[in-house]
């Protein structure tokens, strides 16, 4: 795994009328959102985000279910595998942080195809549990953190 400390990341603004306030806000596990072509892969990393205490809002295997869980909105971070379907998907990564949602690259691949991704964390596969712990808490803070509406 890339060193997370140092690399800055994409958040959305919570800036705006109707915010609630801290203690007004609801407590709920971040939400994640899994984008991961091999069906055996995604099921083992959303068992960890569920047992590290997130929730899992949607696991994607196709860049078409992908962009349907995208529309949703229902989720605080994605963890995005940049390789699905044996093409590299970098439009994708870049959607998402255009929008400031906080994404990481979830691969098996020890390079970025463009350098313009050097900011977005990297997860790199096989990774262990404590691994992906210190990237959610990275991408979307612990598991009890209080939200506001969803993104």
């Amino acid at each position: 795994m890339r060193d997370l400390g140092s690399r800055p990341l994409a958040t959305g603004s919570t800036e705006g009328a109707g915010r609630l306030q801290p203690s007004a806000m609801p407590r709920h596990a971040p939400r994640i959102l899994i984008v991961e072509d091999e069906l055996l892969v995604a099921l083992m990393i959303e068992e960890m985000v569920r047992e590290l205490g997130y929730r899992v809002s949607g696991v994607a295997h196709t860049i078409a279910m992908a962009t349907g869980e995208f529309a949703k909105r229902n989720y605080d971070a994605v963890l995005l595998d940049i390789n699905i379907g044996g093409r590299f998907h970098a439009e994708t990564a870049d959607r998402l942080v255009s929008r400031g949602v906080p994404v990481a690259f979830v691969t098996g691949y020890d390079y970025l195809v463009d350098p313009r991704h050097e900011k977005i964390p990297v997860l790199q596969k096989p990774f262990a549990p404590a691994h992906l712990r210190a990237l959610l808490e990275t991408l979307a803070g612990p598991p009890t953190v209080a939200r506001a509406n969803g993104p």
